[in-house]
């Protein structure tokens, strides 16, 4: 096995240092190493590979939008080296044939390792339990299961998911949606939906589940989690439920950290999501949350779609935004560049949390020797103005014509090169 040495990258704490990798290792941090085959990092931050928790590959069956190959692809260009695929797929990720599909295609992918997410009910019909336990024994070992697209209501059904997933370290990752509260929603519910004359989609219908489930985990004895809070009083109730020392950890989305339903204005349907955008006090809520330890990752909820499903009027567009690409730059500019955080909390929220919660033992474990080499370095200084097309196959990029802070400059994942001087590597099986 070849040697390369990673010279003079800067860690997240600062530490200026070279990494030298041998086959998928770390296996050597120190100064004035040499090898072979060199990268000079010198002024880019060297970061543990970033691992997105919720992602929407759409494969099998909705290719047109997506599939495991373009995801992934995507997902090396924004510096990460994992992602978890969400099961709303055709068919549905509700059995281990569905779920060892997913996996296999994104180890023949070869970019990130594409670690499928389960149903937790049959068809994400809400109706009965999806097989939980044989996607879990399965050649995935699937761990997080989610209905996300639609909430799981049935409150006696939410109750028997956490207890089923509890008996092996599974976890649930609920879309908190109350459906009742939603129906013809489409946007947030305030000033700017009055004025436009389009249906409310009010803030208690997430909140109001989040507070249910973090009560049925905590007489449980369960572990939840919350997908893309969107509002400043989920914050609050997410930090009770952790004062109380209920086992429950939440994400935040790239868009809810920057974007606001004042966008809605433009009736551009690219900014239509779900969870709706909020108003600008959400967004501070959600940006200081993330910065004091209250919401635990980011994660991008990638959800691409064809142009004929957003390029169109507003009302019958779908909802959902892409965001592999631009995650690392919004996280910047929301934690650093404001001032709230550093490197090293960045690092947290992108990578050694999302992988903890997810139970992914081979990332998350920091920039150490002995770890398996998925380094992402970034470049600090760099200011991007976003472009459309992306290694995505979807363009319903709501960040389009930004500016941005930082540049993903190299991605490695288990020791190869998967992004260099910027640009997808190809061919890297």
């Amino acid at each position: 096995m070849s040697d390369l040495v990673i010279k003079n990258a800067t860690l997240s704490n600062g530490d200026v240092v070279d990494i030298r990798l041998t086959g998928d290792r770390i296996v050597e941090i120190g100064e004035g190493l040499d090898a072979e085959a060199s990268i000079d990092a010198s002024g880019l931050i060297a970061l543990c590979g970033f691992v997105d928790l919720h992602t929407h590959l759409r494969e099998p069956g909705l290719e047109a939008a997506e599939t495991v190959l373009s995801g992934s692809r995507a997902a090396a260009m924004g510096g990460y080296t994992a992602v978890h695929a969400m099961a709303n797929t055709n068919p549905v990720a509700d059995n281990a044939a569905v779920v060892e599909q997913v996996y296999r295609l994104g180890q023949l992918a070869g970019y990130v390792d594409v670690y499928p997410i389960g149903a937790v009910t049959v068809g994400l019909r809400g109706e009965q339990l999806a097989e939980l336990g044989t996607m879990a024994k399965s050649e995935a070992n699937v761990r997080v299961f989610s209905d996300d697209g639609k909430c799981v209501s049935d409150p006696l059904l939410m109750k028997r998911a956490m207890e089923y997933v509890k008996q092996f370290g599974g976890v649930i990752a609920q879309h908190a949606q109350d459906p009742a509260l939603t129906v013809g929603a489409q946007m947030n519910d305030g000033t700017v939906s009055s004025e436009l004359g389009l249906t409310g989609w009010p803030g208690v219908a997430e909140e109001a589940i989040i507070a249910r489930d973090v009560l049925l985990a905590e007489s449980l004895g369960s572990r939840l989690h919350i997908c893309h809070l969107s509002t400043a009083r989920s914050v609050d109730i997410v930090r009770w439920a952790k004062q109380r020392g209920i086992n429950v950890t939440a994400e935040v989305t790239p868009h809810h950290l920057l974007l606001t339903d004042e966008l809605a204005r433009t009736y551009d349907p690219v900014y239509k999501v779900n969870p709706p955008l909020r108003t600008a006090t959400d967004v501070e809520a959600l940006r200081a949350g993330l910065a004091d330890g209250t919401i635990d990752i980011v994660a991008t909820d990638h959800a691409p779609h064809p142009s004929e499903l957003k390029e169109c009027e507003w009302d019958a567009a779908a909802f959902g935004m892409i965001g592999l690409e631009t995650a690392a730059s919004v996280a910047q500019l929301a934690l650093i560049e404001s001032g709230l955080a550093d490197w090293s909390r960045l690092e947290q929220v992108m990578s050694l949390k999302p992988a903890e919660i997810a139970g992914d033992s081979d990332h998350g474990a920091g920039i150490v020797v002995g770890a398996i080499a998925n380094i992402t370095l970034v470049d600090p200084k760099a200011k991007r103005q976003i472009s459309n097309p992306t290694q995505s196959k979807s363009s319903n990029n709501p960040f389009e014509g930004f500016t941005l802070p930082g540049r993903i400059v190299h991605t490695f994942f288990r020791g190869r090169l998967t992004v260099r001087d910027s640009r997808i590597v190809e061919q890297v099986n």
